[in-house]
C-alpha cells in the first residue's frame, strides 16, 4: 500500500511538469496552529509553560552554562583534557570571540523560552472558559519565566532587545538603555512575586519566593543595593526557607526536596534533563560504579582557592584532595611533594547519583538558594551603610552550618575590608554553582583577578560579545565594546 501510495504522488509530479503550469499552485492548508484554540483549557497552557520551563532551565546546556562561560574565566575552576578542551581554552585564557557557539546557544534557548511565554501573554486575557485566579496564576509565570531569561541574557550580554510579543513582523530590534531594560525586568518580577502563589506543585516552577529570588540578584548584579536588600528581607520573612543542617550532603540526590533550594533546575537520569558535571569531576582511574562514567574533559579546582579554606570547614570535605585509583596508586591533587601547586583537586559538591546512566546524573542544579540570599542582604546591607551587626550576623548563619568560627564586627573597620571577605565567603559557599563570574563582576575583581593568573583580561570582557551571526543579521543591533 504504501509504494503504491508513493507511486501514485510521482506520476501525479510527473504529469504537473509535463502539463507546463505557468501559475504557482495554491496550497489548501488542512491545519494551523490557532493560540487562541490551543490555549483555550489548562492542558494547552500547561504544555506552553512546560515548553517554556524547558528552555529556560538549561540541564543539558549546563557544561557551557555554569563552566564555560560562569566559572572557567574565573579563580575557581579550570579544565583540561578531552576533546572539550579546545572549546574550553578561549574561556580560561580570556580569548572567546563573537563566533563562540557557546553564545549563540544561549541565546536561542533564553530566546525560545521569552517566544513560549510570549505566545501565551499574548492570547491569555481573551480566554473565558477558566477562572480568572487560575489564569493570574498561569500568566504571572509566563512574566516570571520571560523576565528571567532576560536576566540570564543580562548576566552574560547586558541589555539585549526586548520582544514582548509574537504578534510583530519587525525582526530589526535595537537594544534598549540599562534603564528601559532594567525598568522592565523589575516590573516584570516584582508583579509576578505578587501574585504568585508560596507553594507550588512541582519543583523547578516558579513561586512567589522563586520570582523574589530572581529579583534580588538582579538587584544585586545591577548594583541596587536597597531593593536588593529589601527583596532579600521579604524572601526570609516568607518563612518557608532555611538553611539545610548537613552541608556535605545538601547536593544529593535523596535531600533534593529540602527547604534551602529556592530556585531549581529539575533533574532527572535522563539524557537532555540530567545534572552531566560528575563525569568531568572524577579524576583519571577513579573507582567509579559500572553505571557511571569518566570523561577525559577534566574540570579542575585551582589549588589556592582549596588552600584559602578554614582547615575546619565542612565545605572542604566536598572537594577531593587525594585519591587512590584503580591499581592502588595514591594521588595528590592540591601540590607536589615540593609544594607546587597542582591546580588539580576536584569538587564532589554534586555527590554521584547512584542511580546514574553514564553521564546521566539525577541531582538537582541549584540555581538561587537560601544561603546566597542571606549573603546577599549582607552585602547589599554593607554597600549601603558598611559593616552592620545585621550583616555579620547573616554571614554567621552561613559560618555556622560549616562548622567555622564566627566573624566580628570589629574586626571590619571599612565597607572594603567586608566587601573582601564578602567575596571570599561566596566562594567558599557558592563554588560549582556558576556564581563566581558574577560575583567577581560585582565586585570589581573579575578584571584583576584573571591578570594575577597570567590572562590577558581587559575591561570590556566584563560583558561576552552578543552572537556574531545575531549582529550579522539584524542591522539595529550594537555589539558589545571590544568585540
Amino acid at each position: 500500500m504504501k509504494l503504491t501510495y508513493f507511486k501514485s504522488i510521482f506520476l501525479a509530479s510527473f504529469l504537473l511538469v509535463l502539463s507546463g503550469c505557468t501559475e504557482f499552485l495554491e496550497e489548501e492548508v488542512y491545519t494551523q496552529y490557532a493560540p487562541e484554540e490551543f490555549l483555550n483549557n489548562e492542558d494547552g497552557i500547561q504544555k506552553v509553560l512546560i515548553g517554556a520551563y524547558s528552555q529556560l532551565q538549561v540541564q543539558s546546556g549546563m557544561r557551557e552554562d555554569q563552566f564555560t562561560l560562569s566559572e572557567f574565566p574565573t579563580d575557581i575552576t579550570l579544565e583540561s583534557g578531552g576533546q572539550f578542551e579546545k572549546d574550553a581554552l578561549p574561556f580560561i585564557n580570556f580569548q572567546w570571540d563573537a563566533s563562540s557557539p557557546f553564545f549563540l546557544n544561549i541565546w536561542a534557548r533564553m530566546y525560545r523560552a521569552i517566544r513560549n511565554a510570549n505566545v501565551l501573554l499574548d492570547n491569555i486575557d481573551k480566554i473565558t472558559s477558566i477562572a480568572p485566579a487560575r489564569l493570574i496564576q498561569y500568566k504571572s509565570e509566563a512574566r516570571f519565566i520571560r523576565a528571567e531569561a532576560y536576566t540570564h541574557l543580562h548576566r552574560y550580554f547586558g541589555a539585549v532587545p526586548l520582544i514582548l510579543s509574537t504578534n510583530t513582523t519587525e525582526f530589526q530590534i535595537s537594544r534598549p538603555t540599562d534603564a528601559e531594560f532594567n525598568t522592565f525586568v523589575t516590573t516584570e518580577l516584582t508583579e509576578a512575586a505578587q501574585n504568585l502563589h508560596v507553594q507550588q506543585n512541582a519543583r523547578g516552577k516558579a513561586d512567589k519566593g522563586t520570582a523574589l529570588a530572581v529579583l534580588c540578584k538582579f538587584y544585586l548584579n545591577t548594583k541596587q543595593w536597597q531593593k536588593s536588600a529589601e527583596t532579600a528581607q521579604q524572601i526570609i520573612s516568607l518563612g518557608k526557607y532555611s538553611l539545610f543542617g548537613s552541608i556535605e550532603t545538601l547536593f544529593t540526590v535523596d535531600n533534593e526536596a529540602n527547604n534551602e533550594f529556592i530556585f531549581v533546575y529539575p533533574c532527572v537520569a535522563q539524557a537532555g534533563y540530567s545534572n552531566n558535571y560528575m563525569p568531568h569531576a572524577f579524576p583519571p582511574n577513579y573507582p567509579i560504579q559500572t553505571n557511571w562514567i569518566n570523561y577525559g574533559a577534566q574540570f579542575r579546582t585551582y589549588t589556592k582557592f582549596v588552600k584559602s579554606f578554614h582547615p575546619n570547614d565542612r565545605r572542604l570535605k566536598m572537594i577531593i584532595t587525594q585519591y587512590t585509583d584503580t591499581k592502588g596508586v595514591n594521588f595528590k591533587l592540591v601540590e607536589d611533594a615540593a609544594g607546587k601547586p597542582l591546580d588539580n583537586a576536584r569538587s564532589f559538591k554534586y555527590v554521584p547519583d547512584p542511580n546514574a546512566v553514564s553521564e546521566n546524573n539525577g541531582n538537582d542544579i541549584p540555581v538561587i538558594r537560601y544561603a546566597d540570599i542571606l549573603l546577599s542582604r549582607a552585602e547589599a546591607l554593607n554597600e549601603i551603610s558598611g559593616p552592620t551587626q545585621e550583616s555579620i550576623n547573616l554571614i554567621n548563619q552561613v559560618r555556622k552550618r560549616a562548622g567555622v568560627p564566627d566573624i566580628l564586627l570589629s574586626n571590619f573597620t571599612t565597607k572594603e575590608s567586608l566587601r573582601e571577605h564578602l567575596l571570599n565567603e561566596r566562594a567558599w559557599e557558592l563554588f560549582t554553582e556558576g556564581k563566581r563570574r558574577e560575583d567577581l563582576i560585582r565586585m570589581g575583581k573579575f578584571v584583576s583577578s584573571a591578570i594575577e593568573r597570567g590572562k590577558s583580561a581587559k575591561a570590556f570582557h566584563v560583558l561576552y560579545p552578543l552572537p556574531q551571526s545575531e549582529i550579522d543579521a539584524n542591522s539595529k543591533l550594537k555589539q558589545n565594546d571590544g568585540y
